[in-house]
C-alpha cells in the first residue's frame, strides 16, 4: 500500500481486526476519526484517508472485476499542507486510457453525492489537465450515488460511480479483501 494512511492510522489493529463489511468499517471509522488524537487530522480528513486506503487496496486487487475495471492504480501524494485538488488517485482502464480516480466517505449512505461534495473539482481538474483530457473518471464512495441530474446534466455522464450499494456487494464477507487490506495495513 501506497497511500500514507498505512502510517497515520491511530490504531490499525482497532480499526480492522474482525471487520467483514463495508459498514463496521466505517462505524469503526466514524469512532476513530472522532477520538482525541496528536496527530492533527480533522475527522472529515480521517475518515478520507481511511477510505481512500480502502479504495487503493481494492482497486488494486481488482484488476478482472469489471466493476472496477482500473489497472496501475496509485494514490495522488498531495502535499500535506498543500490544496486538495479533487483527484485521489490514478490508473488506466481496460482499454489502456488514463483513469482518475475520486474517494469520498460520507456517513450517510442514503444521500447521494451533491455539488456541496466538490465533485466539481474533481471533474475541473481531470478534464482540464491534457495528460487527463480523455480520462474516464471514476467516484468510489460510501454515499448512495452521485446525484443523477449532476451525472447527467453537468457531467454529461463522464463519471462512473461506485457507491454504497456495489461497494457493500464487493467487499462483505469478502475475507479475501479484508485480510488482504489488513496484511497492507500492517496487522
Amino acid at each position: 500500500m501506497r497511500h500514507r494512511f498505512r502510517y497515520t492510522c491511530y490504531d490499525a489493529t482497532a480499526l480492522l481486526s474482525g471487520v467483514d463489511k463495508l459498514s463496521k468499517f466505517m462505524n469503526r471509522v466514524n469512532k476513530q476519526a472522532e477520538e482525541d488524537h496528536y496527530k492533527g487530522w480533522s475527522p472529515d480528513d480521517y475518515k478520507g484517508m481511511a477510505f481512500e486506503a480502502m479504495c487503493e487496496v481494492l482497486i488494486k486487487y481488482s484488476p478482472v472485476d469489471k466493476r472496477v475495471n482500473l489497472q496501475n492504480y496509485r494514490p495522488h501524494s498531495p502535499r500535506l499542507d498543500g490544496p486538495d485538488v479533487g483527484i485521489d488517485g490514478y490508473g488506466i482502464n481496460h482499454d489502456g486510457r488514463p483513469a482518475t480516480i475520486q474517494c469520498k466517505f460520507r456517513s450517510n449512505i442514503m444521500e447521494d453525492l451533491k455539488t456541496k461534495d466538490s465533485i466539481s473539482n474533481f471533474v475541473a481538474t481531470t478534464t482540464a489537465n491534457p495528460k487527463f483530457k480523455d480520462a474516464d473518471m471514476v467516484i468510489f464512495t460510501t454515499a448512495k450515488d452521485l446525484n443523477q441530474f449532476l451525472a447527467e446534466k453537468m457531467y454529461h455522464d463522464r463519471v462512473r460511480t461506485l457507491g454504497y450499494q456495489e461497494l457493500s456487494k464487493m467487499t462483505d464477507g469478502n475475507s479475501a479483501f479484508w485480510d488482504r487490506f489488513r496484511k497492507e495495513m500492517g496487522i
